[in-house]
């Protein structure tokens, strides 16, 4: 599969037990504005799959919170080194005046440490 800035169907994690999965056996990633959970793959690609509560804020606080991590995953997915699952959760409060690029940093950190943290676990193996 070809790694562009899209973000396709395939990338998105959709089914109850892969969620299930992530979330009991991934390792855990956050910083003040996002969790994630982590657990490697076994496909061509990495895959997002997105959890926010109503404690983020109403549909449209909700729905900018995923829009910007889904964003921020699609311009920065060429990061990770291996393929993953992911999966997001906004913290609360997930501000309404935060900026894209705050969140992209944040984001962007995150990916790295995760590259970092599976490269050195395969070395140890």
């Amino acid at each position: 599969m070809k790694m562009g800035f899209q973000f396709r169907k395939a990338e998105h994690l959709t089914r109850k037990k892969e969620f299930e999965r992530v979330f009991n056996e991934g390792t855990v990633f956050k910083n003040n504005e996002v969790v994630l959970y982590v657990i490697q793959n076994d496909f061509l690609h990495s895959r997002l799959g997105l959890v926010v509560s109503k404690k983020v804020g109403n549909s449209p606080r909700r729905n900018r919170a995923k829009r910007l991590l889904r964003e921020a995953y699609r311009l920065n997915k060429h990061l990770l080194k291996m393929h993953v699952d992911i999966i997001a959760i906004p913290r609360h409060p997930f501000s309404s005046d935060l900026k894209f690029s705050d969140v992209e940093y944040g984001f962007k950190k995150l990916l790295l440490k995760i590259s970092e943290s599976f490269t050195n676990e395969i070395y140890r193996c």
